[in-house]
C-alpha cells in the first residue's frame, strides 16, 4: 500500500489534500490500484448531554476496511451509499477498545452512540489491536465520508468547504497497488491521470500532479515529509538500548575473562583428556548465553512495566485512544532472544576502554536532553495571565450550530466575569503549545504580484506566515499582553461582525513595513500558493487550520501592535510573527476562556475549578468541559515539555546504567589485575617500593585507560550530539556544559573505582604478598 499526495509542479514543496469528487475519479480512472480509499481525522463528542468527551473519529471510505486489509470482529463495513456525501447516514464502527469498556456484549453491534449530541447506529467493532493507519494512537469511532459536514469541525475542516465541492481538500488516499505493480512503474500512469484531471477541471487541479509514498503510520498528512523529523526517533532510542547492551557485554565478558583465567587448569585437563577447542568454546558460550537468558527474562519484565509507565503517562496528552498490547507476544519474546544471542557473542568484547567511550557518549547526551528539560520548564509563553485558570469547551461537541455556541459563550463569559476575585475573563480561539495551532499567509495590503512573480520583500507582495487566533476584547489585558501602540478590540467589535480589523505583534509589523510603522495600514490574506517568506518551523503542536471570516483580498485595518508571543516550544529562534482578530469575525466552537483572578489563596485550586466548573453548568449543562486547570498547570502539562522530560528521563537512565555498568567494569578489571599481581606487587614493596608508589602506579594505569575511553567518548559524544541536535531544545549539538558535566562525573566515578583496588594494593604486606599462590 502507498499514500498518495497530490503535488504543485510549480512548487514541489506545497501539497494539498483532494476533495472527494477528485478520489471518484482517481479511484475509478486510474491503472495502478487495486482499489484505493479515503479518509481523514475528525475531534467528536463521545457520550450525554452534560457528560461529553472529546476523542478523534476517522472519517471514511465505505472501502477502507477492506482496501487496509482488515475484517471486523462484529457487524459489518460501510455500505457504498452510506459513503455518498449529503446522504448523511448516521452509522458508526467502533474500536475494540471500547466494545471492551462495555463488557465486551454483543448487544453493542445495533445499539446508539451520541456524537455530537446525535444518535449513530453502530453497526460493526473493529479487531483487537487495530488502529487505523497509525501506531499506538488510534481513533475510537470511524464514521462514514457522509456525514463529514456534520461532525467535522474547528480541527481540520479548512475554510468549511462541503465535502462534494471539487474545491475541497479534505480527503487523504491511500491505494493497493496492483499485483506486480511498484511505485516506480505507477508513477507515469499517476502523472498522466493527473495531467488528464487538469485538462477536465482546469480551475480546480491547476498545476497538480501525483506522486505515491509510503503510508506513514505516525502522521496524517498532505505532505510526505510531515513525519521526517519523528521518524529518526526510535531507532535513535533503540541504538541506546544497543549501546547499553553492548556495555553490558563488555562488562561480563571482563568478569568471564577473568574466571577462564582461573580455570585454565580444568581447560587444560579437558583437552588432554581429548576435547576438541570447538567443543570447550561451545561450553563456555553456552554458560555465556544461559547468563544472557536470565538477564533477558529480567530485562524483559522490566521492560514491559517500564514500557506500560510511559504510555500511562502519554494518556494525558492525547485526546487519541492508545492502543497499547501488554504482555509478552511472540513479537517482543523474538526480540528478546535476539538480543539474548546477540549479547553471547558481544561477550567476546572485553574492552574497557570502549565501555568507557560509550558510557560517554551516553551521559552527554543525558546532559544535553537535561539541560533542554531545565529550558523548557522556564519557558516563556510572552503572556502574563497572572493568577488565572484556563478553561476549555466546544459547544459543537453537544451538537450547538455555531449562532447558537457564540451566543452561549458571550453569556458565559459574563457569567465567569461576575464571579466574586474574578478580574477580568476573555475568550481565545488558541492558546500557546495547544494541540491545535492556525495560521495565515499575511501580506500588504492592494500588492498583487502576477502569477509567475517571485517577491522578495513586503513591499514586492512578500507574504508572511502568522499565527491566527480570534480574541475577546478584554483579551489583551486578561492575558497581561499589553497593547503597545494603537488600541484593543471594543466590546461591539469582539462580540458582533463589523468593521474588518485587526492586532498585529511587533515580528509581524517589522516584517511587513520594516521601514514604517504598521499602525493604521492595511493587510489581505496571500493565496493558498503564494510564495511565504516564511523560514521554516510552523505548527508542532498539532494541525494547521484556517477558521476566520475573512477573505482573500479583503482588506483589515491594523489597529493595534502588541509585543511578540511564543506559540511552539519548537519554534525559529525569530518569531513568526502573529495576527489576532475580534472573535466574532474569527469564531471557532472550541475556545479557551482566560478567567483572572485578582489572587488565588493556596490551597483553594479545588474549590475555585468546582465553582468554575458550577458556571458552566449552569449557562448549559451540555456544553462539554474539554479541560480545566490553572495557567501555570496548563503550561507544565503540555505535550511539548512532555516529550522534551521524557527524551530527558530516558536517556538519563540509559546514561546512568551505562555508567554504573562502566565503573563496575573498572572496578572488577583493576580488581582482579591487582589480585593477579600480588606477587609482583609485594616483590616491589620488598624492594623499597613505598605504599604511595603502589598507589600511584595502579591510579596511572587506571588514568591511562580513563583518559583512552574519554578521548574516544568525546568523538561519540560529538557524534551523538550531532544526531540529536534535531530535537534538543535550545541546547546546541556541543553544549559546553553538557560537554564538561559528562566527562567529569564520568571520570570522579572511574577514579573511585580505580582508588579502590589500588588502595587495598598500597596497603598489602610484602611477607604475605610473597607468600600468595
Amino acid at each position: 500500500m502507498v499514500q498518495l499526495f497530490s503535488q504543485d509542479k510549480k512548487d514541489p514543496n506545497k501539497f494539498r489534500g483532494f476533495s472527494y469528487p477528485t478520489y471518484l475519479d482517481i479511484r475509478e480512472q486510474n491503472a495502478v490500484f487495486s482499489d484505493a480509499m479515503s479518509f481523514n481525522l475528525a475531534l467528536i463528542g463521545l457520550g450525554q448531554k452534560g457528560d461529553t468527551r472529546r476523542a478523534f473519529a476517522a472519517i471514511v471510505s465505505s472501502n477502507y476496511f477492506s482496501v487496509l486489509g482488515v475484517p471486523l470482529a462484529r457487524g459489518r463495513t460501510f455500505l457504498p451509499e452510506e459513503e455518498t456525501p449529503g446522504h448523511n447516514v448516521p452509522v458508526a464502527i467502533v474500536s475494540y477498545s471500547y466494545w471492551q469498556k462495555h463488557d465486551l456484549n454483543p448487544s453493542v453491534v445495533g445499539s446508539q452512540l451520541l456524537v455530537n449530541g446525535r444518535p449513530f447506529t453502530i453497526v460493526g467493532i473493529t479487531p483487537k489491536g487495530f488502529v487505523g493507519t497509525l501506531q499506538i494512537l488510534s481513533p475510537e469511532v470511524w464514521l462514514p465520508i457522509s456525514v463529514y459536514d456534520h461532525v467535522a469541525n474547528d480541527f481540520g475542516s479548512k475554510n468549511k468547504i462541503a465535502m462534494d465541492d471539487r474545491n475541497g481538500t479534505q480527503l487523504r488516499i491511500i491505494g493497493r497497488l496492483k499485483p506486480g505493480m511498484t511505485a516506480a512503474a505507477a508513477k507515469p500512469a499517476l502523472e498522466g491521470l493527473a495531467t488528464n484531471l487538469e485538462k477536465a477541471y482546469p480551475v480546480e487541479q491547476k498545476n497538480q500532479t501525483f506522486i505515491t509514498a509510503p503510508v506513514s503510520r505516525i502522521a496524517v498528512s498532505t505532505n510526505p515529509a510531515a513525519a521526517s523529523g519523528v521518524k529518526p526517533i526510535a531507532p535513535l532510542l533503540l541504538g541506546m538500548a544497543v549501546v547499553v547492551l553492548l556495555v553490558s557485554c563488555l562488562n561480563l565478558a571482563n568478569m568471564l575473562l577473568a574466571r577462564g583465567t582461573a580455570r585454565r587448569k580444568e581447560i587444560a585437563i579437558r583437552l588432554a583428556l581429548g576435547s576438541s577447542r570447538w567443543r570447550i568454546v561451545r561450553q563456555l558460550l553456552s554458560e555465556g548465553f544461559v547468563l544472557a537468558l536470565l538477564g533477558g527474562m529480567g530485562g524483559l519484565i522490566l521492560g514491559l512495566w517500564s514500557s506500560d509507565l510511559l504510555i500511562g503517562s502519554m494518556r494525558k496528552f492525547m485526546p487519541f485512544e492508545i492502543v497499547w498490547s501488554t504482555g509478552a507476544n511472540p513479537a517482543i519474546l523474538a526480540a528478546t532472544f535476539g538480543f539474548c544471542l546477540l549479547g553471547t557473542l558481544m561477550f567476546a568484547l572485553g574492552l574497557v576502554i570502549v565501555q568507557i567511550a560509550f558510557s560517554l557518549a551516553l551521559l552527554t547526551a543525558a546532559a544535553l536532553f537535561v539541560r533542554g528539560a531545565g529550558k523548557a520548564a522556564s519557558v516563556d509563553s510572552g503572556l502574563k495571565p497572572g493568577a488565572s485558570y484556563l478553561l476549555e469547551v466546544d459547544a459543537s461537541l453537544a451538537g450547538y450550530e455555531p449562532k447558537r455556541a457564540q451566543a452561549l459563550y458571550q453569556d458565559l463569559n459574563a457569567r465567569l466575569a461576575a464571579l466574586p476575585g474574578v478580574e477580568h475573563v476573555s475568550i481565545s480561539a488558541t492558546v500557546p503549545f495547544g494541540i491545535t495551532s492556525s495560521d495565515k499567509n499575511v501580506e500588504r495590503a492592494g500588492v498583487h504580484p502576477v502569477a509567475e512573480a517571485k517577491p522578495s520583500n513586503a513591499a514586492e507582495g512578500l507574504p508572511f506566515k502568522a499565527a491566527w487566533n480570534s480574541v475577546g476584547a478584554d483579551y489583551f489585558t486578561t492575558v497581561g499582553l499589553p497593547v503597545l501602540r494603537g488600541r484593543a478590540f471594543t466590546e461591539a467589535e469582539a462580540t458582533q461582525p463589523g468593521p474588518r480589523v485587526a492586532i498585529i505583534d511587533e515580528p509581524l509589523a517589522k516584517k511587513l513595513w520594516p521601514d514604517g510603522d504598521a499602525l493604521g495600514q492595511r493587510v489581505q490574506y496571500a493565496g493558498e500558493n503564494a510564495l511565504s517568506g516564511q523560514r521554516g518551523g510552523g505548527a508542532a503542536g498539532g494541525a494547521s487550520t484556517e477558521l476566520s471570516e475573512e477573505k482573500q483580498d479583503e482588506t483589515i485595518e491594523i489597529i493595534g501592535i502588541v509585543p511578540a508571543t511564543r506559540h511552539d516550544l519548537f519554534a525559529n529562534e525569530e518569531p513568526d510573527g502573529s495576527i489576532y482578530l475580534p472573535f466574532a469575525r474569527g469564531f471557532q466552537s472550541d475556545v479557551f476562556l482566560f478567567v483572572r483572578f485578582r489572587s488565588l489563596a493556596h490551597g483553594t485550586e479545588a474549590s475555585t475549578a468546582d465553582l468554575l466548573r458550577r458556571t458552566v453548568r449552569d449557562v448549559d449543562a451540555a456544553i462539554p468541559i474539554i479541560s480545566l486547570q490553572t495557567f501555570a498547570q496548563y503550561l507544565d502539562s503540555n505535550l511539548d515539555l512532555w516529550l522534551v522530560r521524557a527524551g530527558a528521563g530516558l536517556f538519563s537512565i540509559f546514561g546512568g546504567l551505562a555508567l554504573g555498568l562502566a565503573v563496575v567494569g573498572l572496578y572488577g578489571v583493576k580488581a582482579y589485575s591487582v589480585a593477579r599481581r600480588t606477587r609482583e606487587i609485594g616483590i616491589r614493596m620488598a624492594l623499597g617500593a613505598g605504599p604511595a608508589a603502589v598507589l600511584r602506579l595502579i591510579m596511572g594505569e587506571g588514568a591511562v585507560m580513563l583518559l583512552s575511553g574519554v578521548a574516544l567518548g568525546f568523538v561519540l559524544a560529538a557524534a551523538t550530539g550531532k544526531i540529536l541536535s534535531g530535537i534538543l531544545y535550545e541546547v546546541g549539538a556541543l553544549d559546553p556544559i553538557a560537554f564538561t558535566a559528562a566527562p567529569l562525573l564520568l571520570a570522579i566515578a572511574a577514579l573511585v573505582a580505580t582508588w579502590l583496588p589500588a588502595r587495598r594494593a598500597a596497603t598489602l604486606n610484602p611477607v604475605e604478598a610473597l607468600r600468595y599462590e
